[in-house]
């Protein structure tokens, strides 16, 4: 027994209030302002869609345009062996099988071509094979390490006179998209790390079942040093398409492998950019993280952000330890509003001591039956945000044999709306059937709860996604990748999203650092996302390069930038970062 409440789109906003939009404003200059205070950009108001851009912003966009670097930058990603090295890096990074919260295998070979491939020193490493993040204090989530792989760009500002810190952690800017799958759901065993990328014609029907997809036999081939060879199944792959209709008109192919677009195809060009900016010698202000972040999918819990910004989610607060002032998801497409949510997990386990009595499975009935029965707050007042809540899973394990008893029956419950105080109403309506439903079922045989005859109850797992509604606000990070893909002349969407989502951006958002989201891949066509059939087929790499700039540009904005010619662009926001937790 099911029942699911439509989500839509509320009219309902509230603004932030100033002390989480300003982040602290009056913050540094750079290296060279001698820990002078410069002009700092200032949100503004979002109109009919449209955000007011700061014409600090704006000043500063022309200027990366036109610094020689920059162009430098693009002109190399612009150039065939580019172009190929991307394509070639995707693939290689893709195939290793990364479910979350056991991202451990990818993390280490993002680590080692730290490292061995892209130039960076071991000590720009900021993440370990452990899990541990020196200077977080989050560490542990769900009981599990978290694998996050971030490499710093060190600013000039720690060295300028005057400059500030929050209990010793000069600003930073984040840019990150997760490294983590939905599929495989367990880690495979180590000779099996490797999924296979097979190669379908695009004009044939897409599969349905793992039989159809095992049976196409066409895959890329990689060689001992997981580097792919370069042979006729690689060239079909890697021809690129303007077009869906013109892929199918000229031989296109679909790329079979999970993570292909969510979100391998965004992270690996945060790699790139890290790898371009180490390069060219990029010299932001404020320090600028690129990361390959843990646990966006599933059960992950957004253990990576969780860990990054401090996010206790029994307290539902964040400490920002790492004092981030800026954030950008790469997994999106320019939305502001975020969609919290609660999850239980929750075990109704049979009697210890067997007999005809209380059941495992009609304690789980007798929970779903009391959920469906509730109402939102939406159905209940009309000035609410609606909110949708599911019993997304209902299970049971097979009785022993010669036993017709059910060990224990598994109930996955979540709730999901923008606003936090929803999100609560609905728990405080929810959660207590959990214990209500196995109290039913002892009480029908007149068992105590908590006798070895009754029926009991375990919470497995809670997850938390922190929501957020951001209302009218252009808020620093929205305008700086707004202004970057006006000059860019990419992803110029017309309005901002006023829709809702879920993604690692929550995290940072509901803590108050301003945050904005885009893609850096380009597919011409693609499926089955989160699916064991995810595929995809390339599109123009010059969009995809494109999109890097955009992404570049927005990114040195926020954190500021030595240019070329000797000046500074100044930071476009205050030195101590947002957070609604001191640091312990």
């Amino acid at each position: 027994m099911m029942k699911t409440h439509i989500f839509s789109r509320s009219p309902l906003f509230y603004a932030m209030s100033a002390a989480l939009l300003l982040t602290a404003c009056g913050g540094s200059g750079s290296s060279n302002s001698g820990g002078e205070t410069p002009a700092t950009p200032k949100p503004t108001t979002i109109v009919d869609g449209i955000p007011a851009i700061d014409p600090l912003i704006a000043s500063a966009s022309q200027k990366l345009m036109a610094d020689k670097k920059i162009q430098d930058i693009m002109a190399e990603l612009n150039t065939a062996a580019s172009e190929k090295q991307r394509y070639n890096q995707h693939m290689e990074l893709v195939r290793i099988a990364s479910p979350s919260r056991y991202e451990n295998r990818m993390a280490q070979e993002v680590h080692r071509r730290f490292v061995n491939d892209w130039g960076f020193a071991a000590s720009e490493v900021k993440t370990r094979a452990d899990g541990n993040l020196p200077g977080s204090d989050v560490q542990i989530v769900d009981g599990l390490p978290v694998y996050n792989a971030c490499v710093e760009i060190k600013g000039s500002y720690s060295g300028s006179s005057g400059a500030q810190s929050y209990k010793g952690q000069y600003p930073k800017v984040l840019i990150e998209s997760h490294i983590d799958v939905v599929n495989p759901e367990v880690l495979p065993p180590e000779d099996k790390k490797y999924q296979p990328i097979k190669l379908q014609p695009i004009t044939d029907p897409v599969v349905t079942t793992p039989a159809q997809l095992a049976a196409i036999k066409t895959e890329l081939a990689f060689d001992a040093n997981g580097r792919i060879i370069e042979d006729d199944n690689y060239a079909r792959s890697s021809k690129w398409f303007a077009t869906q209709d013109e892929a199918k008109a000229g031989g296109g192919v679909r790329m079979y492998v999970p993570g292909y677009s969510d979100a391998m195809g965004n992270t690996t060009n945060v790699f790139t950019m890290a790898r371009m900016f180490k390069k060219y010698g990029i010299k932001p202000v404020y320090d600028v993280w690129l990361c390959g972040t843990a646990g966006e999918e599933g059960k992950g819990n957004l253990a990576g952000m969780k860990q990054l910004y401090g996010f206790e989610q029994d307290l539902g607060t964040g400490s920002n330890p790492l004092n981030f002032v800026a954030n950008f998801g790469s997994e999106g497409g320019g939305t502001v509003n975020f969609t919290g949510s609660y999850r239980f997990e929750m075990k109704f386990k049979a009697p210890a001591t067997p007999g005809a009595g209380p059941s495992a499975v009609e304690a789980m009935a007798s929970t779903i039956a009391m959920i469906a029965d509730l109402k939102t707050p939406s159905e209940e007042r009309s000035d609410a945000l609606k909110t949708t809540y599911t019993v997304g899973q209902a299970s049971c394990e097979a009785p022993a044999a010669g036993s017709d008893v059910v060990p224990s029956c598994s109930l996955l419950v979540d709730m999901r709306s923008e606003r936090t105080d929803t999100l609560n109403e609905m728990r405080a309506k929810i959660e207590p059937t959990f214990k209500a439903g196995m109290t039913a079922e002892n009480t029908r045989y007149s068992k105590a709860d908590g006798s070895p005859e009754a029926v009991s109850i375990e919470q497995v797992w809670y997850g938390l996604r922190p929501a957020f509604v951001n209302g009218n606000t252009a808020n620093i990070a929205l305008q700086v990748g707004w202004q970057a893909a006006q000059s860019v002349g990419v992803d110029n969407t017309g309005k901002v999203p006023s829709g809702s989502t879920s993604l690692n951006d929550n995290v940072p958002a509901n803590t108050g650092v301003p945050t904005y989201n885009w893609s850096l891949a380009s597919d011409v066509a693609g499926g089955g996302g989160h699916a064991f059939w995810e595929w995809g087929t390339r599109g123009d790499p010059k969009r995809e390069a494109k999109r890097i700039q955009r992404a570049m540009m927005a990114v040195l904005m926020a954190s500021g930038y030595n240019l070329s010619d000797g000046t500074v662009i100044a930071p476009a926001l205050g030195p101590v970062g947002v957070r609604t937790r001191e640091v312990k």
